[in-house]
């Protein structure tokens, strides 16, 4: 697991926050970190580096090719994608991008050779349970086009303020006098308290007369707030609009409304400008191919934008020695008064013309940047809207509605021929085309934006197409008319579910809650699949498992060929069976908008790259910290004013953390979080482990003190039960497995150090998260009821969590699967050193049968315990052999017990279907690498069949 080191003492803390609290409250360490920051200074004055802006400044001759970033700064199991150089200049670089730990005069590897444009070997990634046979070939933008390239070098704006600060003599946190005034002025205007408690606050005796802040009222303190470096200026465009109320002489009445906007080329700026983005930033497209063969490149990668095709082909139209800038607008309507009428307003995005817009980059060099709208992240409604149709069509093509339900293509909607029609239409020439392509009359805000094709920039709403829309509006209610047996069946299957930490419990059932949200549709789809094993007809399954399948393919956040076929192979599933549902009279039709725009998916993922990173589940969050908490700190008057007040007041204070960040070493800027109310209205908020030994919705996570941490698990450094008696734990197999031989054998009486849980790291793995995910485990004895002082203590059951365990690893020839066993832990312990020295935790588990091919339909793999010697086949293991928790599904059959509860389901059932998609990193393992291992044999089988049958002919 990740752990935080102090850069001045070497003092280690689990946490970030651990971290900063230390440099806070060490006055040696607060000091060095103070001299650090005078030290980095002096040294950029002694590095003589110069604001000449010279045209096709080479970055060689200004020092700062060490630091070009052109993609992400790779982790430990990241590849790295090189960039070929080009005759002019250094614009692309063939430096591996840089870090801030990675030396300047490290090595580098040896450049490709000049103007070649054969795709360049990286090296493969490291995925999880199977090494990935595939190599990355990376193809570079033809060199002659110069993109990206360097056209001088400026100071960014953090640059300045550090040299402001210096020159005045004022410290970093400057107007602030110190960091812990600088912390409570954060603090005090990110809390959410209002301005009159800020105001009773800074006037308590005990804030006067002991941390004495310069600001001694809320007046004093937002003066302070607004000499912050801001962000673009605010402007205000105040216009009438006609509202569905009539007036005394029944004419609609008209208000006065503002709408406050800003400049979005200053807000391109800003972006492209601030240092903390360096190495982040792509500068120029790429393509990456996973394979090799017969000297043609194939399995094409895609994954940010400046991989997919869009940014190839636009990036041909424009002149050499230009850096596309793509555009990403997201809309989420928030309704505060009623309006009717047509009039839209949009906020102004200024054309650059054709020689483009030098903007000071992260890396702190000049780009000729040319913002080009790529993607509009919005809602079905806005879709519509922006696309000037009507809301019964697809907002990117021309299907007709009886054709939504068909697996069929249609013709694209057209940005030229559809502005024509419109035109045509206000001209009253009533063209033909207005009618049958759906159009509305609206003058479209994207009209002369350059090289904008409007319709393709929709993306993929993972949020209201797939989780509350096909899945939760439509499935969920199809698939429980066709559950066979009695009313209640669906609920009884939920309310018996086993329990997991990351899985929510459904304890009242599904059918009375009427309001969903998009977290509690996520949980649902972990298990809808084995809610329906056994009651319902085998097609309903088949349907309700492909759409499943393609949430979670949709979710990927690197695609290739091959996973982007698999999720054209779960659309085309789930139109085979669909009708089933006709069938059982519960539906008449499929003439459904959401549903029909899956088939836009792949050529989205495609060109404009993997759907997550348009996800609107963004801009749900937005709502919460830009739109309510803004709203609820105003005093409702002229509300829109200052709302914008408070969110350039914020901006301010989360930019000047960032700077901090940036110029003073080993400064913790403290993201702001959301407050628990917050969280609570959040539609789309997900549980949050405040560490790994306490997982969310986990109600015996108490605090086990210090961890113990290893590349492999995470356990409390003091066991929470020390020395307790487990007599009926055999250790002389594991101990001769071992070559222990304990001088004083372990007997009934013999009592070990007992763990309530381990948290292990799951893989980063590309496609499924660039960051490390938790898992807890839990093996927790179950308490009698007792009684106490404070009343009665009810009974509480035992959590004896499963496990995916490695007996065999699989190798390069063999299934995925292979080797795994499931198994369920009963005790987690180590070895006492009188018995002899193991360095790890163990485990004492019982087994289930091995796994064997999956269940038709479902596609689960089933279990049930297995036994040996007509008794419970158990054994101890390391827990480094565990590798990872599991979740197993309840064979209920055509109809559940009534007896089953969740928290005793694993002691009552008897057979179970292993979960393959509990987490993202279960459905990678046990549907794509499956699926891909099945395929990829299939083909190899076909190819010597192929040869056999060559050589019979011959």
């Amino acid at each position: 697991m990740e752990s935080f080191t102090c850069p001045y003492c070497n003092v280690i803390r689990p946490t970030m926050q651990g971290l900063r609290s230390h440099l806070e409250q060490n006055r040696l360490c607060r000091e060095s970190k103070y001299n650090a920051y005078v030290a980095a200074e002096s040294d950029d004055d002694d590095s003589g580096d110069s604001d000449d802006g010279r045209e096709g400044t080479d970055a060689g001759d200004v020092g700062r090719d060490a630091d070009i970033a052109i993609i992400p700064a790779p982790t430990a199991e990241e590849e790295v994608i090189n960039f070929s150089d080009d005759e002019d200049g250094p614009e692309m670089s063939a430096d591996p991008p840089r870090t801030d730990d990675s030396p300047v005069g490290s090595p580098l590897p040896a450049e490709p050779e000049a103007g070649s444009s054969r795709p360049r070997k990286r090296p493969p990634p490291t995925v999880e349970e199977v090494e990935d046979e595939d190599e990355r070939y990376v193809d570079d933008f033809p060199a002659d086009m110069k993109t990206g390239k360097i056209w001088g070098q400026r100071e960014t704006y953090f640059e300045t303020l550090r040299n402001e600060h210096k020159s005045a003599g004022n410290p970093p946190w400057y107007p602030f006098e110190s960091e812990e005034e600088w912390e409570l002025a954060r603090w005090l205007m990110t809390s959410g308290l209002s301005q009159k408690k800020t105001d009773e606050y800074l006037k308590l005796k005990t804030v006067r007369n002991r941390i004495k802040p310069s600001f001694a009222n809320n007046r004093a303190f937002l003066q302070f707030i607004d000499e912050l470096p801001a962000g673009p200026q605010w402007y205000c465009h105040a216009f009438e609009l006609e509202g569905d109320e009539l007036d005394a002489e029944q004419q609609p009445k008209k208000e006065t409304v503002e709408m406050w906007y800003r400049d979005p080329l200053e807000c391109v700026k800003e972006l492209l400008g601030n240092p903390s983005f360096a190495g982040k930033q792509g500068y120029k497209p790429i393509r990456v191919f996973r394979r090799l063969k017969d000297g043609v490149y194939s399995n094409q990668e895609f994954s940010e934008m400046w991989t997919a095709e869009w940014w190839w082909n636009i990036q041909k139209l424009l002149p050499p020695g230009s850096t596309l800038a793509p555009i990403i607008i997201s809309t989420d309507k928030t309704q505060l008064t009623r309006f009717s009428g047509d009039k839209q307003a949009w906020p102004p995005l200024r054309a650059v013309g054709n020689n483009g817009v030098e903007m000071v980059c992260a890396d702190g060099f000049v780009r000729k940047m040319f913002p080009i709208l790529a993607a509009y992240i919005a809602d079905y409604p806005e879709q519509c809207l922006v696309a000037c149709c009507r809301e019964n069509s697809c907002p990117r093509c021309l299907v007709k509605p009886k054709d939504r339900g068909l697996p069929v293509n249609s013709t694209l909607r057209d940005p030229g021929e559809t502005l024509r029609v419109i035109v045509d239409q206000s001209q009253n020439k009533f063209p033909v085309q207005f009618v049958d392509q759906n159009l509305q009359p609206i003058n479209p805000f994207w009209a002369d934006f350059p090289h904008c094709d409007i319709f393709s920039c929709f993306t993929p709403d993972l949020l209201h197409e797939l989780h509350n829309g096909v899945f939760g509006d439509h499935i969920v209610k199809w698939s429980t008319k066709a559950i066979t047996g009695e009313d209640g069946e669906v609920d009884q299957r939920f309310r018996a579910m086993t329990p997991h930490p990351s899985l929510r419990h459904f304890a009242k059932g599904i059918s009375l809650t009427s309001q969903w949200t998009g977290n509690e549709r996520k949980n649902m789809e972990k298990v809808f699949v084995g809610i329906l094993a056994h009651a319902t007809d085998p097609a309903v399954q088949r349907a309700v498992a492909a759409i499943t399948d393609f949430i979670y393919y949709a979710h990927f956040e690197i695609h290739c060929d091959e996973s982007l076929a698999r999720l054209e192979a779960a659309w085309a599933a789930f139109h085979e069976n669909k009708s089933i549902f006709v069938e059982l009279e519960i539906r008449k039709h499929f003439d459904i908008n959401k549903l029909h725009k899956l088939k836009h998916y792949v050529d989205s993922i495609r060109s404009r790259g993997t759907a997550d990173g348009f996800n609107t589940e963004n801009t749900e969050r937005l709502h919460i910290d830009f739109a309510k908490a803004g709203y609820r700190a105003t005093n409702k008057v002229r509300y829109t004013r200052q709302m914008t007040v408070w969110l350039k007041r914020q901006e301010a204070v989360y930019k000047f953390g960032t700077y901090l960040q940036w110029a003073v070493p080993g400064y913790l800027a403290d993201p702001s979080s959301a407050s628990a109310d917050d969280e609570a209205d959040d539609p789309e908020g997900e549980p949050i482990a405040t560490s790994p030994s306490q997982p969310p919705n986990d109600p015996d996570s108490d605090d086990e003190g210090e961890l113990v941490a290893s590349p492999s698990y995470r356990i409390a450094k003091n066991p929470p039960f020390p020395r307790v008696p487990v007599t009926t734990l055999v250790l002389e197999d594991f101990l001769k497995s071992q070559s222990i031989d304990p001088p004083i054998p372990p007997d009934e009486n013999s009592t070990f150090p007992v763990y309530k849980r381990v948290s292990i790291p799951l893989p980063q793995i590309d496609e499924v998260s660039s960051h490390v995910v938790a898992d807890t485990i839990r093996a927790v004895k179950g308490e009698a009821m007792q009684l106490t002082a404070k009343g009665v203590k009810p009974e509480k059951e035992g959590q004896f969590d499963t496990v995916l365990v490695h007996k065999n690893p699989p190798g390069n020839d063999l299934c995925p699967t292979e080797g795994l066993s499931v198994a369920r832990i009963r005790v987690i312990f180590r070895l006492p050193e009188n018995y002899g020295s193991y360095p790890h935790p163990l485990a004492y588990v019982d087994w289930y049968k091995p796994l064997k091919n999956p269940v038709p339909n479902i596609r689960m793999h089933e279990v049930s315990l297995s036994s040996r010697n007509h008794r419970q086949n158990s054994s101890i293991i390391p827990l480094t052999q565990v590798l990872r928790s599991c979740h197993l599904i309840p064979a209920f059959g055509k109809s559940v017990d009534p007896t089953w509860t969740s928290d005793r389901v694993l002691d009552q059932c008897k057979s179970f279907y292993l979960n393959p998609y509990l987490r993202h990193h279960d459905f990678y393992l046990f549907r794509y690498l499956v699926d891909l291992y099945d395929s990829r044999r299939a083909e190899e089988q076909r190819r010597v069949r192929r040869k056999q049958f060559g050589r019979a002919g011959g």
